[in-house]
């Protein structure tokens, strides 16, 4: 087994070469012209003479039409110079422009200067307001395009004079205006809603751009996705891409490339959210019908984000219609959303509502007047609320607000007034999140976004027992919470040097408190009315605040005509318990068009973390603990290489392939041994802080137009852990180690009433921590040198585990289907199914040993079968 782990160790060694090599061709062309030196010395000669003397000394050649004028006379004196430098000497003061391609160099007559002004403004929707996020403006004369910010503003330097600007955005018309621009300007654009089917999933900027492992969803797209119990899903869809994986069935977390469920940065608008899931992951917090539109970065990391190890997925809900009242009301079986938008003051103010809320509970309250003696309880709801008001073209102010809760648990009575026995269990976890924005042009080329926010994440387990009898009342109760508050501030700049370089800068400065876990119990006993025991424990540990300061520079820009990069850093301080702790993080990306459809890419990105979700290896409830670093617990790091390709197929597919590798320190994990609910052991003594290794390669396909579109994707990774005392000290797979992961995504638009979507995923079972074998403790029977451990009473089975993660889960598939059906503008019918061929996929699984039969058999269990759904949608128009 050891020498197995050795070669797994040496595998990432092919994908650094792979890295260096790729950076290596990236860089080839600015290194290869530094290579050459020039040295010359000449008098009062033609153009032409001097370029024949370059061409003797060099091994480039120049290629010009008869047009170009090289019978000018000069004189040059250039020594040692590389070749762009020497260029530049030879063709000072001319007329004649020059640019280098492979082994030419490539003259032709000098453009005239021409006088550029800066247009901006805001893309929106025209009927409702609603501001488009990466809609495109493009300079039709000079060919110069840019894109909207989070905000849907953008900024473009265009000649001065008669230009063609036109604003485009998919599922939109395209709108085109002709206008004489002699000094800068501001021009909003408001789009009309078109019938081009939109892409479901988009590149950011696609190879344009040197960022990689970025996606974008816009809510339209994510409405078309298979519902579960109809509900359209956020997070469920970034699942279906490759690198990104659910967890086991119950469970609500995100794994990314290697990462932990806490490695993931969720963005709402701007402010982190905490817990992502309701009904144990079966669907997210987020309701589709708030959602504008949902960001993915899981390969180069932008460095204005911060915070997180392993992706950022940054989430923007709708700001609500500025002409006109709409509202829509979408009734499930389980569950039931209302969403309510409008003007407060028309083409000022807007606002945007949206509600829901599951009723099983409901139904168990109508289904205890049958029988009473056994009541579940469960119960979900969501609320976001916005507002958005326009002091102007360069002023705006957005104030946000969701809550968020879910609850389960059972209760059961029996007896009667004299006799009873009275017992419930009962879980309670959510979020909070307020916040304030306030946006502001200074000018056409300084935007700059403030933000002021609280955001606060609650978990509470409480069970209890009460029994009676003529003589005797018992009445016990356990306890346990753990919650999380930050208060914080940002400032982000965006500055446009030009329609080509996007410059970013700002900083931020949060506060937190926390409360890792409070421990309780309550006992109370009485005998014939006297009071026996009447007791309360109370444990709490110690609550920890913490201050985080951050800042960020990044600039992407054209290092050649072929060559783009992003680079920045992000610096961060953390302040806790008397001990400060800070970082400096490099991010950089480079991207090269090899021609019109194919490009190299290619990243490095460090990141560290300051907060961690202590996940039980044993439950399936939310009883996870976010923890933040400590004086003895240091800051979890990551850096991550990518180096992949882009290529576009007639506009119509795109394939992309991307390798990765990813080392990550101080990352946590319980002890062996450990228990959730010991309430005499501090966490920060439960926990061990360790290293862990992921790389794998990952592949997509996209067909992007036409009536059926979607995507094929699969990812190859490794994933494994290393700590000091756990396994005893030996590498070993981590928990979410799956080899391979598959998904299909397919979206058929039958005519404009039918629309069928289907997906498809099948993964690698994860890793879980089990014994298979048993043994008997044999109790003292008065030797104690055959009883040194002092153990009394009968004998009992002690479980043998042989390693962490020993054993794998069998593979988890599904197949989902999902029917729209526009029975007009107004109505819609949804007929869902998830799971078609009842997949019995593994949730839970534990040995039972058999002592007759000296075997152990494996026990699973399955939570989600087969699941129809059907909702109905009314629009109010």
């Amino acid at each position: 087994m050891s020498n197995n782990k050795d070669k797994i160790e040496h595998k990432p060694i092919v994908f650094y070469l792979l890295f260096f090599i790729n950076l290596l061709f990236l860089a080839q062309e600015v290194s290869a012209q530094k290579r050459v030196l020039i040295s010359l010395e000449m008098a009062d000669v033609s153009l032409k003479n001097i370029l024949r003397e370059v061409e003797r000394t060099s091994d480039y050649s120049f290629v010009y039409k008869e047009t170009i004028d090289l019978n000018k006379k000069k004189s040059v004196l250039i020594e040692n110079k590389d070749l762009q430098t020497s260029l530049d000497i030879i063709f000072d003061q001319t007329d004649i422009a020059w640019h280098i391609s492979k082994k030419h160099i490539l003259l032709s007559n000098r453009k005239p200067k021409i006088a550029m002004i800066t247009v901006a403004g805001y893309i929106a929707d025209r009927h409702s307001g609603e501001t488009l996020i990466s809609a495109s403006v493009v300079d039709k004369t000079s060919n110069k395009a840019a894109m909207t910010n989070l905000y849907g503003y953008y900024t473009i330097r265009v000649p001065r004079g008669n230009i063609q600007m036109q604003a485009s955005y998919i599922g939109y018309s395209t709108e085109i205006r002709r206008i004489n621009f002699q000094k800068d300007t501001i021009i909003n654009f408001g789009l009309q809603i078109g019938h081009e089917l939109a892409e479901i999933v988009v590149g950011e900027n696609s190879r344009f751009s040197p960022s990689s492992g970025s996606f974008e969803l816009s809510g339209m797209a994510i409405k078309s996705m298979p519902a579960v119990f109809g509900e359209s899903d956020v997070l469920k869809s970034l699942q279906y891409l490759p690198g990104v994986q659910s967890g086991t069935e119950g469970t609500s977390g995100m794994y990314v490339r290697g990462g932990g469920g806490d490695q993931n940065l969720v963005l709402l608008d701007g402010v982190p959210i905490y817990s992502t899931g309701h009904a144990y992951g079966l669907f997210s917090i987020f309701n589709g019908d708030a959602v504008k539109k949902v960001s993915l970065h899981k390969g180069s990391f932008p460095a204005r984000f911060g915070g997180r190890l392993s992706s950022v997925i940054d989430i923007r809900l709708r700001d609500g219609d500025m002409q006109k009242y709409k509202s829509t009301i979408s009734i499930g079986l389980l569950s039931s959303s209302f969403n309510v938008e409008g003007p407060i003051v028309k083409n000022k103010t807007s606002f945007n509502l949206s509600v829901r809320r599951s009723y099983v509970d409901a139904f168990a309250r109508i289904g205890k007047m049958f029988t009473p003696e056994s009541v579940p309880i469960f119960y979900l709801y969501d609320l976001n609320a916005k507002i958005n008001h326009r002091f102007s073209d360069k002023s705006r102010l957005y104030l946000s607000l969701y809550d968020g809760k879910d609850a389960f648990g059972s209760e059961s009575k029996s007896g009667s007034t004299e006799y009873f026995n009275h017992s419930a269990v009962n879980y309670k976890w959510g979020n909070r999140v307020a916040s304030t924005r306030w946006n502001y042009v200074f000018n056409n080329n300084l935007f700059v976004n403030y933000m002021l926010a609280y955001n606060s994440y609650e978990f509470r387990y409480k069970s209890w027992q009460e029994s009676k009898n003529l003589q005797y009342f018992n009445s016990t109760e356990i306890f346990q919470s753990s919650a999380i508050k930050d208060l914080s501030i940002h400032a982000d700049f965006e500055y446009f040097p030009d329609s080509k370089q996007h410059m970013r800068f700002g900083g931020g400065a949060i506060y937190h408190r926390f409360t890792p876990e409070v421990h309780g119990s309550k006992v109370r006993e009485e005998e014939n009315g006297s009071e026996l025991v009447n007791k309360t424990n109370h444990f709490l540990n110690d609550k920890i605040k913490a201050k985080e300061l951050s800042a960020y520079f990044e600039d992407e820009l054209p290092i050649t005509e072929k060559l783009k990069a992003n680079i920045g850093m992000h610096f961060s301080l953390f302040d806790v318990q008397n001990k400060t702790y800070t970082s400096l993080q490099p991010r950089i990306s480079l991207g090269y068009e090899l021609d019109q459809n194919l490009s190299l890419k290619t990243s490095y990105t460090k990141m560290n973390q300051h907060v961690n979700l202590l996940t039980s290896s044993t439950l399936i409830m939310p009883t996870d603990l976010w923890v933040p670093i400590t004086s003895k617990l240091k800051p979890m790091e990551s850096h991550q290489f990518t180096a992949g390709t882009h290529y576009d197929i007639n506009k119509a597919y795109n394939v992309s392939v991307e390798g990765f590798y990813k080392q990550m320190h101080n990352i946590l994990e319980y002890k062996d041994g450990s228990a959730w609910k010991d309430a005499y052991t501090s966490w920060e003594d439960q926990v061990e802080a360790g290293r862990g290794w992921a790389y794998g390669a990952e592949v997509l396909i996209q067909k992007k137009r036409g009536r059926l579109t979607g995507w094929l994707g699969y990812s190859l990774a490794w994933n494994d852990r290393k700590f000091e005392t756990i396994n005893q000290g030996k590498r070993f797979n981590a928990k979410y180690d799956r080899r391979h992961d598959i998904s299909l995504v397919l979206v058929y638009k039958i005519n404009n009433k039918l629309e069928l979507s289907a997906s498809w995923m099948f993964a690698s079972g994860n890793k879980a921590t089990l014994p298979f074998e048993e043994y008997q403790q044999m109790p003292n029977v008065g030797m104690d040198d055959l009883a040194p451990n002092n153990t009394y009473g009968p004998s009992r089975p002690i479980s043998y585990v042989e390693g962490r993660n020993n054993y794998r889960l069998p593979p988890t598939h599904h197949l989902d289907l999902n029917l729209n059906i526009h029975k007009s503008d107004k109505k819609l019918w949804t007929v869902s199914v998830y799971n078609v061929y009842n997949r019995a996929n593994p949730s839970i699984v534990h040995p039972e040993y058999s002592y007759k039969k000296e075997s152990t058999t494996l026990m699973q269990y399955s939570l989600f079968g087969l699941i129809p759904s059907i909702t109905y949608t009314y629009k109010f128009r």
